[in-house]
């Protein structure tokens, strides 16, 4: 019997980092593969001093010996810390595979290289933020996309990505396109909308609402041109417009502060709600009428997790949200289709940067709720017909078993007495 598989997972942001999108998939991944059989440990650093260099997320192993790098002159301390503890822990594991083709990149190739490892690279970001553009950027970051050809795999999420690692000289055969994955549901055992807004009430009193009370919601971290800027600035209209409406700005980062003061100063504080990032925000979800999705980040979590919710969404017009929400290219202007709020499909779509297309989407989806739930039923269903989130799993699964069939037929390989052994001699 075959000894079960072992990964290590490496990312910048685990539990409970929460604010960033990078952190639940990565924790979702982790849990994907901890319930398919494969025995997966997490590395990751600390956030703070009083964090334990070790513990357990539902029964995964996490360690964290490395501070987080805060400068330039930290990062280059932080990669030699997570480079030494890899070349000294790495030959327990089978895989080493890193959520992101940056810094972390960088130590797992260089280590899995001394220890005799396969690597996987996951290429991080989407579009403009995505990880292959970021390698042109500076010399450090052009060093991740060197390192990142030294791979065994490199995983594209999407169509656009894995043309863009091509195009960068990653060999074709070394690139494997596994998208994200739709859950048929957030996995909450109560999903009811009257229960999870009892439950949130009880946790956090600004998030206490009537039965009837309408709800937008947006997940994200709260930084200059995120997805919270034109929300915020469509806060006063949609409160003038429906003063029982209540806005959920649900993150943390560097904005936060300012983001509060100008709601403060529009005279919405009372209408707003600011508590914080949830690693699990499947009751914000079930209890919000609608979410906004307002940039193009938070496609590997958040958005998806909105669709397992089924509530209705508002996205920004852009290629890359439509083809991860499964939406053809409309045949008309995109700004013209969306600045009045049309649906297109099952979504309603804004134009990028526009508050009023944002404001008119939103007024479309809250004057027809009953249609645009029906609309995102049917979103999630035909998503997690074409997309689910077990095949994404499986098909990592599938790719990490290939990689130790691969190493352990270069070791027999190399035994002495082997045919090919000796023919080199």
């Amino acid at each position: 019997m075959n000894p079960p598989l072992r990964v290590l997972l490496v990312g910048r942001h685990f539990w409970p980092s929460a604010s960033y999108d990078s952190t639940g998939f990565l924790c979702q991944l982790a849990t994907g593969l901890h319930r398919s059989g494969v025995h997966v440990e997490v590395l990751s650093p600390r956030y703070a001093a009083t964090w334990p260099e070790r513990f357990e997320y539902r029964e995964i192993p996490v360690h964290r010996p490395a501070a987080a790098p805060r400068s330039d002159w930290s990062m280059g301390r932080y990669v030699r810390h997570v480079t030494s503890w890899l070349k000294e822990h790495g030959r327990s594991f089978d895989v080493i595979l890193v959520d992101s083709i940056r810094e972390e990149s960088v130590a797992a190739v260089d280590a899995a290289k001394s220890v005799g490892v396969a690597t996987i690279l996951i290429s991080g970001g989407w579009a403009e933020h995505g990880d292959p553009l970021w390698w042109q950027t500076t010399r450090a970051a052009r060093r991740c996309g060197v390192a990142a050809k030294s791979a065994d795999f490199i995983i594209a999420k999407d169509a656009a990505t894995q043309r863009l690692l091509i195009s960068s000289g990653i060999p074709t055969e070394r690139v494997r396109r596994i998208e994200i994955g739709f859950a048929n549901s957030t996995g909450t055992a109560d999903d009811s909308r009257e229960a999870a807004r009892t439950r949130l009430g009880k946790l956090n009193s600004d998030l206490s609402t009537m039965p009837d009370t309408p709800v937008i919601a947006c997940l994200g971290r709260m930084e200059r041109d995120g997805p919270m800027g034109l929300l915020s600035q469509s806060a006063r209209y949609l409160v003038t417009r429906n003063p029982d409406v209540r806005i959920w700005f649900i993150g943390d980062g560097p904005t936060r502060q300012s983001l509060y003061d100008f709601m403060r100063a529009d005279g919405v504080r009372n209408s707003i709600a600011m508590p914080g990032s949830f690693v699990d925000p499947s009751d914000l979800l079930i209890a919000a009428d609608l979410y906004v999705q307002g940039a193009e980040t938070g496609l590997d979590f958040s958005l998806p997790a909105a669709v397992a919710a089924a509530i209705p969404i508002v996205a920004v017009e852009t290629p890359t949200v439509r083809a991860l929400l499964g939406q053809s290219q409309p045949g008309a202007d995109p700004a013209a289709a969306c600045n009045d709020g049309s649906e297109v499909e099952n979504v309603t779509w804004f134009a990028k940067g526009k508050a009023k297309s944002l404001r008119g989407a939103i007024r479309s989806v809250m004057d027809h709720l009953p249609d645009a739930r029906k609309r995102a039923r049917m979103l999630r269903r035909d998503l997690v017909r074409t997309r689910p989130h077990s095949q994404a799993i499986a098909d990592y699964v599938d790719l990490i078993h290939h990689l130790r069939q691969q190493q352990r037929r270069r070791g027999l390989s190399d035994r002495p007495g082997n045919p090919s052994f000796e023919a080199a001699s």
